[in-house]
């Protein structure tokens, strides 16, 4: 916060941090500036110079997490934007100048905002990062504070820029004075084979030494070879990774407002707007989008998001506008909303696809036949497409009480009944679906459609040790069973045990999942239908304890045991 007299007049300040010395200068405001005073300046000297200096510690976090946000916020002029060092950062801006005029008043809207929230920015914009960085830090000053490098034109840009522009590490700039290389312009003619033999030559510091002839070299080497490539990615030549703060949407619609938009029914238009805007770009690409976001930029500097998801492809902007409707009402505008962006952040291949021309109930009446044609649910939704209803049910669901609330049961690669499936969200489900392995159908015995949680032990009587049950007791009630069908033969999944000591913990569930099992589907004389399995073979030696004796009497220490398994409809 700058120091202000009683006069009103700012007063020199700055923020103090520890250094390896003592405490340093971190930051300083501009009458600080104009006395001298820079980051990095032992705070003792600085009081001799200037005693009225006004100071206070700094806090790093605080400034990281407010740059964060000052970088969530600059997503109006382009999606794909990160921090950069520790007090700046950079914005992708490609297609998005047009939206402001040009780039000069795309720049100058940026500047003139920050301005208005009282922080003072240098902006560079350019063909490559490197470029744009060396023409803010650089090449801006209080009165241009926007410098703009024509497209084709940067190496004239950055030639008279001094070699610090390149982001070169201090050891790199004080080499390269030394061999009178202070310009930018001055390595272009530079023969790339000469300049790690030209650094071996230059002075040390310390003077050169026999033994320590081959490190320097070495170092020599590396920091040509770091010269080379910060030369080369600011020129364009090398190519420079770029990692966005969010990730970068598939398609986007933007929209701004020359005055900050504060009503509800100015939004909804504007959410139209943008979601058939967004679906145009969509249909031209033949896809649909999975995942959408809605960014509201707010006056004072804030954004809000609204996130959404479908089960499948979508471009229909119907659907896309109830799916947000059902959140505006949650949103604050604040002061106003300067501008809005509707983004699909992941998109798939769909299709046209032809709906039917003649609905069941519709006679060859040519204005019967177009109104078929034409005929649509609400939301934009096709009537004649099959299963888009329940994908836009779901969808409305899932964006309601939460993607992780509404479930499908996926399968598993396990013969285990209650290993072969699991839950997943609905709208992860067409994502999943379009990665998975193709699945192939082999008929399956009879499956109740729930399993219990767990296999629950039941006392059996049956005719014959390996034959189907007569009667049987669960939950303190006999059944007598009328009708049989079975066995089905479920081997355990023996390769679950390798390596695992043997169980010994006398419950009823390693049973069952360390024996063969043999299903049946039985009916009582009441109509009730179960599944039920025996888990063991008769005369079978296998290691497991008796512990289970308690709960099925009738089981010697090897003896099978009945479980429970579902209730068939």
């Amino acid at each position: 916060m700058p120091w202000a007299e009683e006069s009103g007049r700012e007063k020199p300040f700055a923020l103090i941090e520890s250094g390896a010395h003592g405490l340093v200068l971190s930051a300083v405001n501009a009458p600080a500036w104009m006395e001298g005073l820079r980051p990095g300046l032992a705070l003792a000297d600085a009081r001799a110079a200037l005693p009225a200096l006004g100071t206070a510690p700094s806090e790093p976090e605080h400034d990281r997490t407010a740059l964060a946000a000052l970088t969530l916020w600059a997503g109006r002029y382009g999606p794909s934007r990160n921090i950069e060092g520790s007090d700046g950062l950079w914005i992708d801006t490609s297609g998005v100048a047009h939206l402001y005029g040009d780039e000069a008043q795309m720049l100058d809207d940026l500047v003139a905002r920050l301005a208005r929230a009282g922080l003072t920015a240098r902006a560079g914009l350019a063909d490559t990062t490197g470029a744009a960085f060396a023409l803010a830090r650089f090449a801006a000053r209080r009165s241009t504070p926007a410098r703009i490098a024509p497209p084709d034109a940067t190496r004239d840009a950055l030639a008279a820029l001094p070699v610090a522009a390149l982001r070169l590490p201090a050891e790199a700039i004080l080499l390269l004075q030394r061999l009178g290389l202070a310009r930018i312009g001055q390595l272009y003619g530079l023969p790339r084979e000469a300049l790690a033999q030209r650094f071996r030559s230059a002075p040390s510091r310390h003077g050169s030494t026999t033994s320590g002839s081959g490190k320097r070299e070495r170092q020599a080497t590396l920091i040509a070879g770091t010269v080379l490539a910060r030369l080369d990615q600011a020129l364009g030549i090398a190519p420079e990774p770029r990692t966005p703060m969010t990730e970068p949407p598939c398609h986007l619609a933007r929209l701004l407002f020359a005055e900050p938009l504060i009503s509800s029914a100015g939004v909804v238009a504007a959410v139209e707007a943008l979601a058939h805007d967004l679906a145009h770009r969509l249909e031209t690409r033949c896809e649909g989008g999975i995942r959408f976001s809605l960014d509201l930029y707010r006056a004072d500097g804030s954004v809000q998001q609204v996130r959404i998801g479908a089960s499948r492809p979508c471009r229909a902007p119907g659907h896309l506008i109830a799916l947000i409707s059902e959140k505006l009402d949650a949103l604050d505008a604040g002061f106003g909303i300067d501008a809005m962006t509707l983004s699909c952040l992941h998109a798939e291949p769909l299709d046209a696809r032809q709906i039917a021309l003649i609905s069941s109930n519709a006679n060859c009446d040519p204005g019967k036949v177009r109104a078929a044609r034409t005929r649509s649910a609400p939301n934009g939704v096709s009537v004649d497409d099959r299963g888009t209803e329940t994908a836009a049910l779901i969808d409305r669901l899932s964006n309601r009480l939460g993607a992780a609330r509404v479930l499908r049961l996926a399968r598993v690669d396990s013969h285990i009944p209650e290993r072969a499936q699991r839950r997943i969200p609905m709208l992860s489900a067409a994502e999943a679906s379009s990665t998975a392995p193709p699945q192939f159908h082999t008929p399956t015995p009879l499956r109740p459609a729930l399993l219990l949680p767990s296999p629950e032990p039941i006392t059996v009587l049956a005719e014959v040790p390996e034959g189907p049950p007569l009667r049987f007791s669960w939950r303190r009630l006999t059944h007598r069973i009328v009708r049989a069908q079975g066995p089905e033969r479920i081997e355990p999944e023996w390769w679950r045990a390798i390596g695992r000591p043997p169980q010994r913990s006398g419950k009823a569930q390693a049973i069952h999942l360390s024996r063969p099992r043999d299903y049946y589907a039985i009916e009582d004389d009441t109509g009730g239908r179960y599944w039920v399995f025996r888990a063991g073979l008769y005369g079978r030696d296998e290691d497991l304890d008796n512990a289970n004796e308690d709960e099925n009497e009738a089981a010697g220490p090897h003896n099978p045991v009945w479980f429970m398994h579902g209730v068939l409809g």
